[in-house]
């Protein structure tokens, strides 16, 4: 019987918290983006914050549905089936759209534009959760487990993988892995695909220039300063600015039109410039806190869906937050994945909030 009422109040206000963070620090990167010739750009200082805070009360509830569901209702074949095909059908219909920046991946709603593949983070730690809880002590079996979960993410990466979004569908693979080996998949396994899987993996990265510049530019940033290279020194310059305690909020020079969209996939480089150190270090804080509290919740689960469900969760979120803190401090080759709960953006807002809302709900669980 769940404990009613009784949710992890840390997680909960580290969310809270990163929210607000986000909040202000996408105004401070934003407001002065009305100065900008583009026709169809903002048309005051409070564009992007007032739609972002529009997107975080619709976030919130769905954090609060999914709160309010059993978990364990999630573990629905049919459903889970019916969501699938739904999110399978959204992935294949952003592939007609018009491209917008060279990719396609959102789906125009008129009101809103929605981005399936986040929210197929989501379906596949559900779907995997459920397919692994119902094959517990069989994970290694090829025939009823491994092959089920490649297919699973060979039809959503593929998918992704045609938008093209190459680190949203590598995320996928982070996000099974890590609940396969918490399955009990034995270390092997993992080092046989991996073998398996880099030729055509990095046959697919030098195959497009883009992906080629972008595995150069990593290497030597500094060759082509002014062009490739452009975006990863001024997000390091940001983050070199902002020195212990930052220039201040509202104070940075780099979201000046110096780092292109830095209230987007960048905005942790401002939180360097404008609260330095001590603000970076106290997101990454808050991200440990949730990912602490998110395995907490899996390990206090009573079954083994909610076990995986929760790690699976936790591991989506985190895992992505320290891929963009790493793009941002070029400790990576650049990637278009956004900050949870800071960068500006509603579908990734909205998966992550609903992962959240589903954590909650675990939580109160525990026996």
């Amino acid at each position: 019987m769940a404990r009613k009422l009784v949710l992890d109040r840390i997680l909960f206000a580290s969310v809270v918290l990163l929210i607000g963070t986000g909040l202000v620090m996408i105004y401070s990167a934003s407001a002065m983006q009305i100065y900008l010739p583009a026709a169809g750009g903002p048309s005051h200082a409070y564009f992007f914050v007032l739609k972002q805070a529009a997107a975080v009360f619709l976030g919130a509830g769905m954090a609060w549905a999914a709160m309010s569901i059993d978990y364990r209702r999630w573990n629905d074949p049919r459903g889970i089936g019916i969501a699938l095909s739904l999110l399978a059908i959204a992935l294949t219909v952003v592939l007609f759209r018009a491209p917008i920046n060279g990719t396609r991946r959102w789906i125009d709603l008129k009101v809103m534009s929605v981005q399936p593949s986040e929210f197929a983070k989501v379906g596949l730690v559900v779907a995997l959760a459920a397919l692994l809880s119902r094959r517990e002590g069989r994970v290694e079996d090829f025939k009823q487990t491994l092959l089920p979960v490649a297919g699973l993410l060979a039809l959503f990466g593929g998918l992704v993988l045609a938008q093209p979004d190459f680190g949203t569908a590598l995320s996928y693979f982070g996000v099974a892995a890590a609940m396969l080996f918490f399955a009990g998949l034995r270390f092997r396994w993992f080092v046989g695909a991996s073998l398996l899987a880099l030729p055509s993996i990095t046959a697919y990265v030098w195959h497009a220039a883009y992906r080629r510049d972008r595995i150069l530019t990593f290497l030597h940033p500094e060759a082509d300063p002014l062009g490739k290279g452009f975006q990863t020194i001024q997000s390091l310059i940001a983050v070199g600015t902002g020195g212990l305690t930052g220039l201040g909020i509202g104070h940075g020079k780099q979201k000046l039109f110096f780092l292109p969209y830095p209230y987007t996939d960048f905005i942790y480089a401002i939180v360097g410039e404008e609260l330095g150190l001590i603000g970076c270090s106290f997101v990454l804080g808050l991200f440990g806190l949730v990912f602490a509290r998110g395995l907490r919740a899996a390990e206090n689960a009573p079954d083994s869906f909610g076990r995986l469900l929760g790690v699976g969760l936790s591991v989506m979120i985190v895992v992505q937050a320290l891929v963009n803190i790493s793009v941002v401090l070029a400790l990576v080759p650049t990637k278009g994945i956004p900050l949870p709960f800071l960068s500006y953006g509603g579908s990734a807002l909205w998966a992550d909030l609903l992962a959240v809302g589903i954590l909650l709900n675990l939580s109160q669980h525990a026996p």
